[in-house]
């Protein structure tokens, strides 16, 4: 289930129309329709508003995080915030490289 579908039950238990969300939201009918079609994207703020709108709070667990099959996945937090710490000091090294190899071209 996709968060558009997720939006749609709630909006049916709750028995709120697109007209009504769109009202409390400040979109547009034809915006709020689009984002639940799917022909417009969702964005932070459209999430909160929304869910704000219908008392809905977004959780986001591990497992609904994609990865690259090419990533070891490990439940470990600490082990993963030293793994994006590793990276980010490998991408500023790159950077560093590269600026220092193009100066002066």
């Amino acid at each position: 289930m996709n968060f558009s579908d997720a939006v749609k039950i709630a909006m049916n238990r709750a028995g709120v129309t697109k007209q009504e969300l769109s009202e409390s939201t400040g979109y547009s009918y034809q915006h709020i329709y689009d984002l639940l079609a799917g022909k417009r994207r969702w964005n932070e703020e459209t999430l909160q508003k929304v869910c704000d709108a219908l008392g809905l709070d977004v959780i986001v667990s591990e497992a609904s995080i994609p990865f690259e099959h090419n990533v070891h996945v490990t439940a470990d937090y600490d082990s993963l915030v030293n793994e994006n710490n590793r990276l980010r000091n490998q991408v500023g090294h790159l950077k560093d490289a590269i600026k220092s190899l193009t100066e002066g071209w």
